[in-house]
């Protein structure tokens, strides 16, 4: 089993290869999803070092990426191929695709970004083309072993360091508080400030650290490929530290109280957490011995890339809405031409009388086992991550992070009929973005911030947790207030945002073909009125905000 540490610069590198780090992961001065560490410009140099203690090295090449930049990120793909980088984490779908292109030969690595939590989505990232799939944390041992059963994939499993509250890619809290985007390497961490709700106070969304030092046995039997300590943003202290006490229990030694206490002083979040890794450790464990994988090929032939042509203005057709509710869904069917509802709503039957389609929306995260066959007769599915099988009619939703061309191309070649732009681009840049698939744009509505397993509201009584009944908020320094939403099992939320996005009247300068409002804990008869005054304004009649909404980032972007 690989154990892959982090270097955010020259001195971590160091510290990684010389405390027994059998690969090494790094950053490029661009592109990297922590670009506010040192990283690296000389690619040569650094794998020179890594190779010459037998040391693999891996560029994280793993941001989103827009459409102009895309010539920048493969001429640093490039660059780091000639200068005999491993293997590249990547985040972008759409590049991902590109570089198989271009580089058929070269590894990549779907990033944790991309969200795989459940077979299903690793089975279709093996079929894009990945080598390795670095999985979601948010995953148990009994999970991880399901997943490891089901695919011949290479599996890399983090083991120690920072854990985000939101499922990794899915995060727009630093993006809409302040621009600085956490899918481009420029996360501001609001989820480490103190927030309050329901008489508690503090940092309620600021896990503990990660630490598997008593698993690495679990791992080792279960197949893993790979296990990996996150830390490109801190010292090469810490990185020689945890590297060399991994290190040790790979090497099959007793880690000591001694070792423990190491663990500790290098950096911890109030101490670790072994969940939800630990929930289900079975007393006996699984026997599965590792793929053996043909080593890469040596020589990586490049190809020459093209960009894909700008795209067409288009003029907003349809009006969708997306409904969270029976009340909900019935109040708006007779208003719009699509209507997304919960494709497991057992009410979906009830909805009649009106020539609209009706789509299931699948949900955000749904572990393996959670999601039943829907009973319903839909007339198309929108799906929030990448995920197998052959469905009619599939509309890619928000959270696939389409933003730019490539992705939109990748979407089209697995089935795809239209493709709901990234709430990170511009109006100017989703008009930008090439003709390849009819395009949706969020329009409406409060955004999920973040959808997490770590509930802040630490409710005693599961059964009566005002999350599941709606009447959760949570309350930041300002006063602002943020809607929770229970939208799994356990205690599986998400934050929404303080305020809706608000663009009736600024709709002429959405470009799309579709725009969709998003309702989550507005009455039925406030979805009226919405509908209404968008269906007022696709006609070019004009409206006025109302007194709390904002733009998203449909006048500002993100950095």
């Amino acid at each position: 089993m690989e154990l892959l540490s982090p270097a955010g610069g020259w001195d971590s590198l160091k510290a990684a290869v010389e405390n027994g780090a059998d690969a090494v992961y790094i950053g490029a001065q661009r592109f990297s999803a922590r670009n506010l560490a040192d990283n690296f410009d000389d690619f040569g140099a650094a794998a020179a070092f890594a190779h010459a203690s037998g040391v693999k090295l891996y560029l994280a090449l793993n941001t989103l990426v827009r459409d102009r930049e895309i010539p920048a990120w493969i001429d640093t793909a490039k660059a780091a191929v000639q200068a005999g980088i491993d293997a590249f984490i990547v985040q972008d779908p759409g590049c991902a695709m590109l570089l198989k292109e271009l580089c058929p030969s070269f590894p990549l690595h779907a990033s944790t970004q991309m969200t795989a939590h459940n077979p299903s989505n690793v089975r279709i990232l093996q079929k894009l083309g990945f080598r390795r799939i670095v999985l979601a944390r948010e995953l148990s041992f009994a999970e991880i072993c399901a997943i490891r059963e089901s695919t011949k994939i290479e599996l890399e499993v983090f083991v120690h360091g920072a854990l985000c509250a939101c499922y990794s890619g899915q995060c727009l809290m630093s993006s809409l508080f302040g621009g600085r985007s956490a899918n481009r390497g420029l996360c501001a961490q609001p989820c480490r400030l103190d927030y309050s709700v329901n008489g508690k106070h503090g940092r309620l969304l600021s896990p503990r650290d990660l630490c598997l030092i008593d698993y690495i046995p679990h791992l080792m039997q279960a197949g893993i490929e790979s296990i990996k300590i996150e830390g490109r943003m801190k010292p090469a202290r810490y990185v020689g530290t945890v590297t060399r006490i991994y290190r040790k229990a790979l090497d099959g030694k007793s880690i000591t109280q001694q070792d423990k206490n190491d663990l500790l002083k290098a950096f911890s979040r109030r101490g670790f957490t072994d969940r939800p890794f630990a929930k289900s450790v079975p007393s006996i464990l699984p026997q599965t011995i590792p793929m053996k994988h043909q080593p890469p090929a040596a020589d990586h032939p490049f190809g020459i890339y093209s960009p894909l042509k700008k795209g067409k203005w288009k003029k907003p057709g349809k009006l969708a809405a997306q409904a969270t509710t029976i009340e909900q869904a019935k109040a708006v069917l007779p208003l719009v031409d699509i209507l997304y509802v919960p494709y497991a709503a057992q009410w979906v039957g009830e909805l009649s009388g009106s020539k609209a389609q009706i789509i299931g929306a699948h949900p955000l995260i749904s572990h393996d086992g959670e999601e039943q066959p829907s009973k319903a007769c839909f007339d198309g599915e929108l799906f929030t991550t990448l995920m197998d099988g052959d469905v009619m009619h599939k509309i890619a939703d928000v959270s696939l992070n389409i933003m730019n061309g490539q992705t939109l191309k990748a979407l089209r070649s697995l089935g795809y009929e239209r493709a709901t732009v990234s709430a990170e681009l511009n109006a100017a840049q989703i008009a930008d973005l090439p003709d390849l698939l009819p395009t949706e744009a969020i329009v409406y509505g409060r955004l999920p911030l973040m959808t997490t397993s770590y509930c802040p509201m630490h409710c005693e009584d599961k059964k009566r947790c005002p999350a599941a009944a709606g009447q959760a908020v949570l309350t930041d320094r300002m006063g602002k207030r943020f809607p929770i939403l229970r939208v799994g099992p356990d205690c599986r939320v998400a934050i929404l945002n303080s305020a809706p996005i608000y663009m009736a009247d600024k709709l002429i300068s959405v470009s799309a073909n579709v725009i969709r409002l998003l309702f989550t804990v507005e009455s039925p008869e406030q979805c009226i009125a919405i509908v209404r005054q968008y269906r007022g304004a696709m006609q070019g009649k004009p409206h006025t905000p109302p007194p709390e909404f904002t733009r998203g980032h449909f006048t500002r972007g993100v950095k």
